[in-house]
């Protein structure tokens, strides 16, 4: 966890606070100096009580996948440090718009209170009292801290009737031409377009091969019956061109493209997992709880998730317990 913290830290430095110290009078200022863009001015704010000490809070980083990860990391820091949770309203806004039971607050109670930047740090190993709050750099992933609680942050992560709703419409449409019943569902998620150059640059890797999302199919195949493949991907036609061969793949947003929202609830209504790379992946298998056969990819947080939850394995390691 450290060394992952110490990553987004030096690669995605602290907002430099010092330049507009004198700026930032209240946590309403504040807010808007987390997130990326200009947010939405809110008209009123409710005037509830101000923090007794400090809080836990994160700047706005990266999409989907990346900014569940900073809702999180708030989330257990919180938990685990017992200050009061904040996330800035452009989190939350992207945020509920897939899921409906979400406890951590923006800035809106407490926008008319004076902030105290002096009494900020970047991580929870230079936190040492109470008084003191917590800003988290963005694309911060508290890996250790999130997954010691990994049932009540999927209960967190509840996502909504509609895109449930719809979720379920895809996986129906995926067997109309089959007969049989109790079937096994296995969301396959296929990060290419973008992530093929960060593989290259970050970690001096290519993309997964076809062989490894062919052999994980396989490895579900042996163990359960009437497997059907749900594959999620920014790449529907390379997916379909290398396993829409199969009777029992079915390539999401094919014909017509789907929301991130609804296809991170596709992946979350599966039963089990194959998971190459990204955070969006990682949250998909994480919410669809099951087997993950995920990409062995050193020093990406999927091979810390990996070592934490023991249903989730690279194939390396089941050929190894399958001998």
């Amino acid at each position: 966890m450290c060394i992952i913290s110490f990553l987004h830290v030096f690669f995605f430095p602290l907002y430099d606070m010092s330049t507009t110290r004198g700026n930032l009078r209240t946590y309403m200022d504040f807010e808007q100096s987390l997130c990326m863009n200009n947010i939405r001015k809110r008209k009123t704010w409710k005037h509830g009580r101000c923090p007794r000490y400090g809080i836990v809070t994160i700047m706005q980083g990266g999409r989907l996948g990346n900014q569940m990860w900073e809702y999180a990391s708030v989330w257990a820091l919180a938990r685990r440090t017992g200050l009061e949770p904040y996330v800035p309203q452009c989190i939350r806004v992207k945020l509920d718009q897939l899921f409906e039971q979400l406890t951590v607050p923006t800035f809106e109670e407490i926008g008319h209170c004076p902030v105290e930047i002096n009494y900020f740090v970047k991580s929870l190993e230079a936190w040492n009292y109470t008084n003191q709050s917590i800003i988290l750099p963005k694309y911060s992933i508290q890996i250790d801290l999130v997954l010691t609680w990994v049932q009540d942050i999927v209960q967190e992560f509840t996502i909504n009737k509609k895109l449930l709703k719809k979720s379920q419409q895809v996986l129906h449409l995926a067997i109309k031409d089959f007969q049989m019943k109790n079937y096994t569902f296995v969301g396959v998620h296929v990060r290419r377009t973008d992530y093929i150059g960060y593989l290259k640059r970050k970690h001096n890797t290519q993309p997964a091969e076809p062989i490894f999302y062919k052999t994980a199919m396989k490895i579900f195949e042996k163990k359960y019956q009437n497997v059907v493949f749900i594959v999620v991907s920014d790449d529907p036609l390379w997916c379909w061109k290398k396993f829409g061969y199969k009777s029992n793949v079915y390539v999401a947003s094919k014909q017509q493209k789907n929301s991130p929202a609804l296809d991170l609830a596709i992946l979350a209504s599966c039963n089990h997992s194959v998971y190459d790379y990204g955070t969006f992946g990682e949250w998909g298998a994480i919410l669809a709880g099951g087997e993950t056969i995920y990409y062995n990819l050193s020093h990406h947080s999927s091979a810390r998730i990996g070592q934490l939850m023991k249903n989730w394995q690279t194939i390396e390691e089941y050929q190894r317990n399958h001998i």
